[in-house]
């Protein structure tokens, strides 16, 4: 039975691998959908494909996720009723596989984040440093961070830096803004909007600048350790119950045979719910605030 069962999972997980093709990202919504039901999906389908963007996957789109998160889910469900017999785990199993797809994403996210956070801050220390020498000004510092500043950055530097012989620099930095899209590198292109012909009076601003962006940068990498400490161990204290009956359905307990019936199915699945409903409540307790960008004048 769980040989058929494993069978099964693998069976779904690889075709529904096979079955994944690419596809417009697009929402359409029939026009007899309620204004502010329209408005909560459109910004639930914005925060999907942001999520998307930020995992930064060649070929990664909005459906092919979708289609991901799917094979995981019907994969666990599988795996669940095999492994208990129970219907009720196996609904949960659906949630719990789409979870460990978004989960993956998310910190895959968060991570790519921290480094660019970490490249903006490297550069603004570079900037100070090459200013403080003297004998160059901010566009000489800019060309040096495209050939020496960090290698997430050197592209956006480099179209700037290039930029300025055809009098486009503003464009450059609103596209690198745009791809950087951190509040930290909105700073210092708000910083570099300062800047006068000769750049070594500009070195307390990039000073100010870098001790305001590593005061950041601090209390940025604090918060996120408490929080995923909070999370973790609300993720524990949930799943603790369901090891719990996935250990004694493999044990052959008869303390399960109450819940092999329709009514104990139906309560096993409500409580399973109500377990989820706490651990989502949590979440968003937990969840900080996120960062505003600067907002520049673009024209």
């Amino acid at each position: 039975m769980l040989e058929a069962l494993a069978g099964a999972a693998a069976g779904a997980g690889v075709g529904g691998a096979i079955l994944i093709l690419g596809g417009p990202d697009r929402l359409r919504l029939p026009a007899a959908v309620p204004t502010g039901l329209r408005d909560k999906l459109r910004r639930a389908w914005e925060a999907e494909v942001a999520l998307v963007a930020g995992v930064e996957l060649p070929g990664l789109t909005l459906r092919r996720f979708v289609l991901v998160e799917a094979c995981a889910a019907t994969t666990v469900a599988l795996l669940s009723l095999g492994l208990t017999g129970l219907w009720a785990l196996a609904a949960v199993g659906l949630g719990a596989g789409t979870a460990a797809v978004r989960a993956a994403a998310a910190i895959r996210r968060a991570a790519l984040r921290r480094a660019r956070q970490d490249a903006v801050l490297e550069a603004v220390r570079m900037l100070r440093h090459l200013l403080e020498t003297g004998g160059v000004g901010v566009q000489q510092a800019l060309q040096a961070l495209a050939v020496r500043g960090p290698d997430r950055l050197r592209a956006d530097f480099a179209a700037i830096a290039d930029s300025a012989a055809s009098g486009r620099q503003r464009e450059a930095w609103i596209g690198a803004r745009a791809r950087v899209a951190e509040p930290m590198f909105d700073l210092l292109a708000a910083a570099i909007e300062l800047q006068r012909p000769g750049g070594g009076e500009l070195t307390p601003l990039f000073a100010g600048l870098e001790e305001s962006l590593s005061g950041i940068h601090e209390v940025t990498r604090e918060a996120e350790a408490l929080q995923v400490q909070a999370r973790g161990a609300a993720a524990l204290i949930v799943s603790l119950p369901v090891v719990f009956i996935v250990v004694l359905a493999g044990l052959g307990s008869p303390y399960l045979q109450a819940y092999r019936t329709v009514a104990g199915e139906v309560f096993l699945l409500g409580m399973l719910l109500v377990m989820a409903g706490s651990y989502a409540w949590i979440l968003a307790r937990l969840r900080l605030p996120s960062e505003p960008r600067l907002r520049l004048p673009d024209a």
